[in-house]
């Protein structure tokens, strides 16, 4: 029986004996993988009776090179600034694993046009086919069809397994083209199209080793760059979820196209990074008069997959996607997506929202992604009836505008587990409080009315360094966190994140921050300036005005006032004081009642004041110049006489921000000449109340 070899491969007895004979007769071992031919096409110099072996002896035509079943190793080389009209590619033989067969370029200039035009085989017209055939790639090309009725399939690069010849192919790597202006009938034509076709056939096709880089795809129906199999229809075929394994993705950027931009199907593990894609869902710029059809679409989105598991998009850019009767949105776990992520992604002007997840889904991430002013007709997350779990942890939702759904969403199945996020709301819209989510360490900011039911939630500005600002993925520093930020070392631990944040920081420095920043330096913990907890008994360090004071019991020692007549105050401190935090607990003891925290205080004429006034539910700001008390801002709250009340103040410069129950209710800028004091205190009018717990940091 005769044992087969793999071409290229040599039985080890026989490896031995060539090197022992080598080293005796001096001969030199071979590289493995011969490099192969290189065939040269020069459309306006050649000669398709050339040998086509030399730039002086180049073919002419792409009609030649179609005729010519390539060898591993072979290079077709088309020479820069050719023109090819009504031609196309359509490319025979296979190379094999470390001898690929190539399609590029040689010379200078521009890249090799192919203008296939209306031309097309069996009624479907392409640029470059890659037909039942492994191992090629194709570089630095530029193709279009042009301006043509929409009346077949068209695509820039069409990879097809059918037929006969149907199987598993492996090693298809397309790279550095220039993809625009092509127009077809239906949803599997467009830029770049991957498709395992056989709807009624039995041989079923698979990819392994897809590499898609660095390509431009622009002004195309219907779709960008897909992945395709007609395993969704043929019940005999098994590979719904892995017709192509080892798929990236990458650096590519997909503009002005009719339908989706970049669709992954049947995806096992696919990598879809470093993408832009801008106005999918667009009408495309087409000359109507030539242009006669274009199929109706009413659902869109930019960067997505379909029956996959395992994706990783990441790193990618979406913009100005367009909701035309549905979706919308840039990223969506669509049917069948499992234990798939998105991570390091920045989105901005999309018109469905966010992020979309279908039914039949479960065990997705999304998390360290940046959304800037994505509108919501849709909702922020939009979670259709029927999915599984989902994580969504340390994103930003930055939103100005007239946007009036929900930022938050949940299935009516499976948990959304909302951790460590920052939604920072300049627009209409509430959130969504369901069985099916919890909210935990979130930090909420903004115009919303009311804020979830998140136990360890931060209400307030987020203190990012400059948001809104961001132009694209890379130029998104203005959400990190600045120093000040109450957001750093506030959030919690989250198993399995990853490892970095979404600028590349790893996880965690220390205690984790909500958000997409982790703060890589060391955070000074504030100096305590002054701390009083009447545990002694006393009050001594205190001076009043006014009232009747004491120290009482009430679960721990407190000052107390206990006169309803006129102005009481209490003071201490230090007059040189300037910026700093003023905490305190404060209790009313009678309805009506009003009592808040002085700071800045110089004297009795002269100071502010944060107070709660049950007399409408009230937090109120005050200033007191030259004996005027003038109220300069106010927030609605729930005031109860007889319940603890967490205030808090922060004054840095001539910025005032004011607190109640941790969150912030104001900020406010004094313009004017400000108190000239550095002393803090209590005061209350016609009122009775407590303080306890003061504390003043720096």
């Amino acid at each position: 029986m005769t044992r087969k070899v793999k071409p290229g491969r040599m039985p080890l007895l026989g490896i031995i004996v060539f090197m022992l004979f080598s080293l005796i007769s001096g001969i030199s071992i071979p590289v493995a993988g011969a490099t192969g031919t290189s065939y040269y096409v020069d459309s306006a110099l050649g000669n398709d009776s050339n040998s086509g072996t030399s730039e002086a002896a180049a073919w002419k035509t792409l009609g030649k090179v179609n005729s010519v079943t390539f060898s591993p190793g072979d290079r077709i080389l088309l020479k820069a600034s050719s023109v090819w009209n009504n031609q196309y590619l359509d490319l025979q033989g296979s190379g094999i694993e470390g001898n690929p067969i190539t399609v590029d370029r040689y010379g200078s200039g521009a890249k090799p046009l192919i203008h296939f035009g209306n031309s097309a085989v069996n009624g479907e017209g392409f640029g470059v086919r890659l037909r039942n055939v492994s191992y090629w790639e194709i570089n630095n090309l530029e193709i279009t069809s042009g301006q043509h009725a929409t009346d077949m399939r068209r695509s820039g690069v069409l990879v097809v397994g059918e037929g006969s010849g149907a199987g598993n192919f492996r090693h298809i790597y397309i790279r550095n083209l220039d993809i625009h202006d092509i127009f077809g009938t239906d949803r599997r034509t467009g830029g770049i199209n991957f498709h395992a076709r056989g709807a009624n056939t039995a041989l079923e096709s698979t990819w392994d080793d897809v590499l898609i880089e660095n390509n431009t795809v622009t002004n195309v129906a219907d779709t960008g760059i897909q992945t395709m199999t007609d395993a969704f229809f043929n019940s005999a075929w098994t590979h719904k979820f892995d017709a192509f394994r080892n798929v990236v993705i990458r650096g590519n950027v997909v503009e002005k196209i009719h339908r989706d931009g970049i669709l992954v199907r049947a995806g096992a593990s696919p990598l879809i990074e470093y993408n832009k894609t801008k106005s999918i869902g667009e009408a495309c710029a087409v000359d109507t008069s030539v242009v006669s059809y274009l199929e109706d679409i009413t659902v869109v989105a930019a960067q997505w997959a379909y029956y996959t598991k395992g994706a990783v998009f990441q790193y990618n850019e979406a913009s100005d996607t367009r909701m035309l009767g549905g979706d919308g949105q840039p990223w969506d776990f669509d049917i069948e997506v499992h234990d798939s992520i998105y991570q390091y992604n920045f989105s901005h002007d999309n018109e469905g929202g966010t992020l979309l997840v279908m039914n039949n889904t479960n065990n997705n991430i999304f998390r360290y992604n940046i959304s800037q002013n994505d509108q919501d007709a849709n909702g922020v997350f939009h979670l259709v009836n029927g999915g599984g779990n989902l994580y969504i942890y340390n994103n930003i939702i930055y939103r100005t505008g007239t946007q009036y759904k929900a930022l938050t969403h949940a299935s009516n199945t499976g948990m959304a587990y909302y951790t460590n996020n920052i939604f920072y709301n300049g627009a209409s819209g509430q959130y969504t409080n369901s069985p099916r989510m919890t909210y935990d360490h979130n930090s909420f900011y903004g115009l919303n009315s009311s804020v979830p039911s998140d136990p360890n939630k931060i209400v307030g500005n987020p203190g990012f360094v400059s948001p809104g600002t961001a132009t694209g993925r890379d130029s998104a520093d203005g959400y990190k966190l600045a120093l000040s930020s109450p957001l750093i070392n506030a959030g919690v631990a989250v198993a399995a994140n990853g490892g970095l944040d979404y600028y590349g920081n790893p996880l965690y420095n220390g205690v984790p921050d909500i958000g997409v920043f982790e703060f890589e330096g060391t955070i000074t913990p504030p100096i305590t300036l002054f701390q009083d907890d009447f545990e002694d008994n006393n009050y001594s360090g205190w001076t009043t005005s006014g009232g009747a004071w004491s120290v009482v019991d009430d679960g721990s020692k407190t000052l107390s006032q206990a006169s309803a007549s006129g102005e009481a105050l209490a003071y201490s401190g230090d007059a040189s004081w300037r910026d700093y935090t003023y905490s305190a607990r404060i209790k009313l003891l009678n309805a009506y009642a009003n009592a808040g925290l002085l700071f800045r205080y110089a004297d009795a004429s002269n100071y502010y004041m944060f107070r709660l006034n049950d007399s409408g539910d009230k937090a109120e700001l005050f200033k007191k110049t030259a004996g005027t008390l003038t109220m300069v801002s106010s927030a609605n709250v729930t005031v109860t006489p007889g319940q603890w009340s967490d205030l808090k103040v922060t004054v840095s410069g001539n910025k005032i921000t004011a607190f109640v129950g941790g969150s912030q209710l104001m900020e406010w800028t004094d313009t004017a000449v400000q108190p000239a004091g550095g002393e803090i205190g209590i005061r209350m009018h016609s009122s009775t109340a407590r303080i306890d717990d003061v504390k003043v940091t720096e």
